[in-house]
């Protein structure tokens, strides 16, 4: 047997303890459906350092890196069941603690047999994942997932449904020997390794949590180790919990689902347990996306970004640098029941989804804020629509560029059109990131900004909510799946939007209003990340929750944060009470646009502070003597750059030093004119001077001159 399946991966010192009582789920008031769904919920709970909470009524803590008493009436050293399968449990900031025990008695081995082996090109997706766990070795590097137990199921059946699972699925079994090589090796035969620990007294989310820890304790080596790692744990030989830890190389948020429920019935039947006819494979989406076909898909997917990216703004959340270091990334998730009650009424009148009546929301505050009308906003989109890819187990997810455009009378037309805009977008996310790359790089050459996926929204809701959890058959992934049409005949009004909140009580928009002061935000420190500003929703049914991770605390401060999911509640609220004018969003909202002061101009659809221009220029070029300044242009500037002496002697070499210079900087922008002068002027603080001064050389520096 090769070494890379025997090879030992889990940690057994000293094991770190999180406080997380089962009962967090009937204090958070979210309605479970089954005992699994219930221990994943409650085991997200398990983090440190404790949440902060703070009440409608209250300011955001002052205080970011400090815990506060929690005034929600929820227990101090319980943290919020959220899932998502790749953040679970939430991350651990800090020192990390426990006292459960785990003895590892044996080492089980799930047999392998599958169809085929040998090895072909890599997939989009793998190479997004192998990308971005490169660079920025993310969290969520690891999908984590509880496997889900039937009633009866022993070790020997967790083990024989593992082993069917990966015979099944290729990706499974597959080895990336990376070293140059874009390659993915499908074994035909091998073992995947199961450790089984017997333990004392313990909560299932605690032993869950532990056994993740052990399963993430060492990075993957993927071009000698399976890319999937099994645990079980028992107590006097009893079954009582398993886990599984993936790398997200192989798998995305929808596969770590679909596999769940396959092993769940694999593991209930024996006569299941049979590899059955070989679905669509990485090899054969490699394949796919090599063919005529493919290519065809991929260029109108590029075709679609460029388009966009042409015209968007280069930054949604151009803020003022603060005058503060840089600090740590900071979440704040609101809880709100206003939320939940507010969406079905909205649903039932405009007939779109929850998901896009938040997004829309999100959206009309975001515009509020930052001043911009139109925007770029990154969104997961699960590539999943096309019925083959449905039960794909494989990275397909990917961000989708959805171009928002806030120039609706209404909110519910608005609504509509951000709809389509989703649905537009999904379908052009399966995109070839390397072309991808060198066409960014044209654009930011061209007009002289630097695209940084600065503001992006995820929804994982549809893993959350109670009734989508309830159907195991192909619920949407993505908001993509889950929108009108606006070229099609319009639908009925989904049946979410009759559905009555989970745990009953009050349904009404009335009722909504009447509960904003229940709503609660809680607060937790978060690994880096990114994006500056992160939207997650994760969850629409009994209470709607709601986060926010910012980048940097003293750059988008909790103050920030909660003006912001505050905001998008109360459009909520006010939207399920009727139609209204998007003209109305600030007195709706409570919002307030951005001071960004005298030193910022709106240039190519992108705010820009002229210091950080002149910064750039500074930073960039060696003239003895450079300046920009900002030229009214039409409805908005342009800039325009002096200089005087130095190495760059046409626009173009001028041009070139600052696009060179421009990466990381969100408010800044190239000029889009270069004058290189014999002499400055005597006031060089004065454009018009400048623009009598002998001129050398003249030009946008997008070309020669």
């Amino acid at each position: 047997m090769p070494d890379y399946v025997r090879r030992p991966f889990g940690g057994t010192g000293e094991s770190p303890r999180i406080s997380t009582p089962f009962n967090v789920l009937e204090k958070a008031r979210v309605s479970p459906i089954a005992t699994g769904r219930a221990i994943r919920l409650a085991c997200s709970a398990a983090s440190e350092p404790p949440i902060r909470s703070t009440c409608a009524d209250g300011p955001a803590n002052r205080r970011a890196g400090r815990v506060a008493a929690a005034t929600s009436g929820f227990p101090e050293e319980t943290a919020m069941g959220i899932k998502p399968i790749d953040l679970f449990p939430p991350p651990v900031v800090g020192p990390r603690t426990s006292t459960v025990e785990l003895v590892r008695v044996e080492r089980r081995y799930a047999k392998v047999v599958g169809g085929r082996g040998g090895d072909g090109p890599l997939t989009l997706g793998h190479l997004g994942m192998l990308k971005w766990i490169n660079q920025e070795k993310p969290y969520g590097r690891w999908a984590a997932a509880p496997l889900e137990l039937p009633p009866g199921a022993n070790v020997d059946d967790v083990v024989a449904a593992l082993g069917v699972l990966v015979s099944r699925h290729e990706g499974l079994r597959t080895l990336f020997p990376g070293r140059g090589e874009q390659v993915q090796r499908v074994l035909a035969h091998c073992e995947l390794p199961v450790d089984v620990y017997e333990h004392g007294e313990a909560d299932p989310p605690a032993l869950i949590e532990e056994l993740f820890h052990r399963l993430r304790n060492a990075e993957f080596d993927l071009a000698e180790e399976l890319p999937l790692r099994a645990a079980v744990a028992v107590r006097d030989g009893v079954l009582t919990v398993a886990a599984v830890v993936y790398s997200h190389v192989v798998v995305d948020l929808m596969s770590a689902e679909l596999l769940g429920r396959e092993f769940t019935a694999l593991a209930a039947d024996p006569a299941r347990r049979h590899v059955g006819p070989p679905p669509h494979q990485p090899l054969d989406q490699a394949a796919y996306e090599r063919s005529p076909a493919g290519r065809r898909r991929l260029d109108t997917a590029l075709g679609y970004w460029e388009r966009h990216l042409r015209r968007l703004p280069q930054c949604t959340w151009a803020a003022p640098r603060s005058t503060a270091p840089p600090g740590a990334a900071l979440s704040g998730w609101l809880w709100s029941r206003a939320g939940a009650l507010a969406l079905p009424q909205i649903t039932a009148r405009v007939g779109a989804s929850e998901s896009m009546a938040v997004l829309t929301a999100i959206c009309a505050v975001l515009a509020r804020r930052t001043g911009h009308r139109s925007f770029p906003l990154p969104t997961l989109a699960s590539n999943r629509i096309e019925r083959r890819l449905r039960e794909y187990i494989g990275p397909l997810a990917a961000d989708s560029l959805v171009p928002i455009d806030i120039d609706a009378e209404t909110y519910d037309d608005q609504l509509r059109r951000v709809g389509g805009a989703v649905l537009r977008a999904g379908r052009q996310a399966l995109v070839d990131d390397v072309a991808r790359v060198r066409m960014i790089d044209r654009i930011h050459h061209d007009r002289g900004n630097w695209y940084g996926r600065d503001t992006t929204f995820n929804d994982a809701s549809t893993f959350n909510d109670t009734e989508a959890a309830a159907d195991p058959t192909d619920p949407p992934a993505d908001p993509a799946e889950a929108v009108t049409d606006p070229t099609e005949p319009a639908a009925e009004p989904a049946a979410e939007a009759a559905a009555e909140p989970a745990g009953g009580g009050p349904t009404g928009a009335g009722d909504a209003r009447r509960m904003l002061g229940e709503s609660r935000i809680w607060w937790q420190d978060w690994p880096p990340i990114s994006p500056l500003l992160a939207f997650r929703l994760m969850q629409k049914r009994g209470e709607l929750v709601l986060g926010i991770i910012a980048h940097d605390r003293n750059r988008i401060p909790a103050e920030e944060i909660d003006q912001l999911l505050r905001g998008v509640e109360r459009v909520l609220v006010a939207a399920a009470e009727g139609d209204f004018p998007m003209s109305r969003i600030g007195e709706v909202s409570g919002v307030e646009p951005m001071e960004r002061g005298a030193g910022w101009r709106l240039v190519d659809s992108s705010w820009v502070e002229l210091a950080e221009a002149q910064r750039l220029l500074d930073e960039s070029l060696d003239a003895p003597v450079r300046r920009v300044f900002a030229i009214p242009d039409g409805d908005g500037y342009r800039l325009v750059a002096y200089l005087v002496g130095g190495s760059a002697r046409t626009p173009r070499e001028a041009h070139a030093a600052c696009v060179a210079a421009m990466p990381g900087r969100r408010t800044a922008m190239t000029p889009q004119r270069y004058v290189i002068c014999a002499e400055p002027p005597a006031d060089p603080a004065d454009p018009a001077a400048w623009a009598r001064q002998p001129v050398l050389a003249d030009g946008d520096g997008r070309m020669d001159p």
